[in-house]
């Protein structure tokens, strides 16, 4: 049976290069062997049906199979010529449709013909397999009409022919039973080819699946594996990423010398998220890092990451939002840029005050090479706290469609202000997931807690 199988895939093969265009998908090239398959076999019975009917005297009935033969030999001659596979299926699927029922007919019904008007099933089967579901809807119909007009046809004559009862239970035994045999068959191997398509696109699954946990491990190892430790500043951070990869992205930075007490702190959002998101992520990171070790100020290291991303990007509509902050815990000076992002906050637990930072309408970086950004400097006081976020955390959603939104975490702030930088983090994070209630992220959410303390003298350990 092995070898059998064997052999038939064999000639599958060899089919479907015959037959197929440069151009053609596995499936196409499948539908077409199997297809010029059926042909063949089709025509090699209609030689030997109309042989047989020949041989009993029955010259009408003989040159519907052999006419059969004859045509459909054409047809196969002119698709290995032409290579025209939406002509060769129609006009298979056609004769298969007709010339049974013509048989029928001329054998004078059901009864004598041995039932074989039951071939013509194998054309909306075969539409089934070769065109596709919708197409096949046209053949079936054309087939139950058929047979309806056969069930019509035999009411209302009288058999024409007497042929043996021998030779009248063989038709029914070759007719029912051959085209159930060819229909299995044809069943059988394209099932058998989309299991096998089936295992492909699982070790496909698999390798994608190793790939974007590898991918993920990478882009975790580009966040901080640590919250800093600066004299004066109570800072934490956290993103959660609703797929392996995401695109948001936070660091925090050195800025100048350990024993002035200063750090940049960095949220950015890639537009969407997702495998091509985490390469931009990557490509900011990096770029940032590079550029805010050398001279210039917050404007000027901002204007030169967006001018060499904007030619990175060009015409592929990504871009990154950005808020990118310095403060100074020596001198209490905090300086900040906001290129498109979701407005930070700075919250003064004292006055009872909180301050959106939303940045004048700056662009994103990526969108205008030219662009200009920026910078603000402002005096920062203990006890208040600077809360930096993307808009995943805002647009988080509940069961019934509702959005966290901006005042919920303000209450949160407000709620937990006398706490450390990691429990308002801890609080604000738990809030969310609570209102989550299981409803599936949609978006990255970042979330960096930077709270100003007294100092009496300044160290930074890394």
């Amino acid at each position: 049976m092995q070898t059998v199988e064997s052999h038939f895939d064999s000639w599958i093969y060899r089919l479907s290069s015959a037959a197929s265009l440069s151009s053609d998908t596995n499936e196409q090239r499948l539908r077409k062997a199997v297809l010029i398959l059926l042909a063949g076999i089709c025509t090699t019975l209609g030689v030997f049906w109309g042989v047989a009917y020949l041989s009993l005297g029955l010259p009408l009935a003989g040159s519907f199979p052999l006419g059969y033969s004859a045509i459909s030999s054409l047809s196969l001659y002119y698709f290995f010529r032409t290579k025209g596979y939406k002509f060769f299926c129609r006009g298979q699927l056609a004769i298969i449709l007709i010339l049974p029922f013509l048989l029928q007919w001329s054998l004078g019904g059901f009864w004598t013909s041995g039932a074989v008007i039951v071939w013509s099933i194998l054309s909306p089967i075969g539409a089934l397999m070769f065109a596709g579901t919708t197409r096949a809807i046209p053949w079936f119909s054309a087939y139950v009409l058929l047979m309806v007009i056969s069930g019509f046809l035999n009411m209302r004559s009288t058999p024409q022919l007497s042929l043996p009862t021998f030779i009248v239970v063989l038709s029914f035994v070759m007719n029912i039973g051959g085209v159930s045999a060819i229909a299995f068959f044809l069943l059988k191997y394209f099932v058998h080819a989309r299991e096998l398509a089936m295992a492909a696109l699982d070790r496909e699954h698999t390798r994608v699946r190793q790939s974007l946990t590898l991918a993920m491990e990478v882009q975790q190892n580009l966040l901080p594996n640590a919250n800093p430790h600066i004299s004066g500043l109570d800072i934490a951070g956290s993103s959660i990423y609703c797929d392996e990869t995401g695109g948001d992205y936070y660091d925090f930075l050195d800025i100048g010398e350990p024993e002035e007490g200063k750090i940049g702190v960095v949220v950015g959002d890639v537009s969407d998220h997702g495998i091509p998101s985490a390469l931009l992520m990557a490509t900011v990171r990096a770029l940032i890092r590079q550029r805010c070790f050398q001279y210039g100020n917050l404007e000027r290291v901002v204007s030169d990451v967006n001018r060499q991303l904007t030619q990175d990007v060009k015409d592929s509509g990504r871009f990154m939002t950005l808020f990118y902050a310095e403060l100074d815990s020596k001198n209490k000076r905090l300086s900040w840029l906001n290129a498109g992002h979701e407005p930070a906050i700075i919250y003064d637990p004292n006055a009872n005050t909180l301050e959106e930072l939303t940045g004048g309408g700056s662009l994103p970086l990526g969108i205008m090479e030219k662009s200009t950004y920026n910078a603000t400097r402002q005096d920062i006081v203990p006890g208040q706290i600077l809360v930096i976020t993307t808009d995943g955390v805002w647009e988080t959603r509940n069961p019934d469609g509702e959005m966290f939104g901006r005042q919920r975490l303000y209450d949160i702030i407000r709620q937990n202000a006398s706490q450390s930088a990691i429990e308002i983090q801890t609080a604000a994070l738990d809030a969310i997931d609570n209102f989550q209630n299981g409803v599936v992220a949609e978006d990255d959410k970042t979330l960096v807690i930077i709270k100003i303390e007294p100092i009496n003298s300044i160290t930074s350990v890394h």
